[in-house]
């Protein structure tokens, strides 16, 4: 069998401590995200369905309703995510490192993405401005930069970082199906949910398919979990 395709059933003991810091990243994930699901319902995704001053109301009134309603739990999910792909990486790059080196970088940059759509500091600041504006003047020139950093919620940067996410998922599941130390269904469920959650691009039904790679992404984190602790005991194989 040619080295490239055979399966590998030993990973480096070193990095334990990484695989449990890992596993305990995607236990995280994996409540984070199911809790915004649950927010969603509460707080509706405002960014792109009401205008910018409704925002501003909504974010003197009830801030923290607000700031859910603006994504958030992305912004706060994203960084842990590095932990988790890091230790993916430590783990498959027994398998394909450069290929592995990839799906990290594309997550990297993902997370990067992620804090660069999401400016609900400044939102909030120009709220609290608009607030205490007497000027209509000023209050339209409040409104006016509130709208800027509104149209990046769902712009270029957004769309990039699900794409990015998407493809470091697929790339890393394909590796795990030639390790034993990932178990088929933690490769095959990642593989299903990314390749679904790329369908995003679809009209009228993309964000449909979004929102099944979110709910399918939360037992996904906890096989890796389980997974990245195993791996923790120094018997990858069982």
């Amino acid at each position: 069998m040619p080295p490239k395709m055979a399966e590998t059933t030993a990973t480096d003991l070193r990095y334990q401590t990484f695989y449990r810091l890992g596993g305990i990243a995607s236990i995280v994930i994996a409540v984070s995200v199911a809790f915004a699901i649950t927010a969603y319902f509460i707080w509706p995704y405002k960014g792109n369905t009401t205008s910018i001053e409704s925002i501003f109301t909504l974010l003197q009134t009830d801030r923290l309703g607000g700031l859910i309603s603006l994504d958030i739990s992305m912004l706060l999910i994203a960084p842990i995510n590095i932990l988790m792909f890091l230790s993916i990486y430590a783990a498959l790059r027994q398998a394909d490192e450069s290929i592995a080196l990839i799906a990290l970088v594309l997550a990297v940059i993902a997370v990067v993405l992620v804090i660069v759509c999401r400016p609900l500091i400044e939102l909030t600041v120009l709220s609290d401005h608009y607030a205490t504006a007497t000027d209509p003047t000023e209050k339209l020139r409040y409104l006016a930069a509130g709208e800027v950093l509104r149209s990046s919620l769902d712009g270029t940067a957004w769309m990039m970082q699900t794409v990015f996410f998407m493809l470091a998922g697929l790339i890393n599941c394909l590796l795990m199906l030639r390790t034993t130390f990932f178990s088929k269904a933690t490769a095959w469920l990642g593989i299903v949910i990314s390749a679904i959650g790329l369908g995003f691009f679809l009209p009228t039904i993309g964000l449909l398919f979004l929102f099944l790679n979110t709910i399918g992404s939360v037992p996904w984190c906890f096989l890796v979990a389980r997974d990245l602790l195993r791996l923790t005991k120094g018997n990858p194989s069982q």
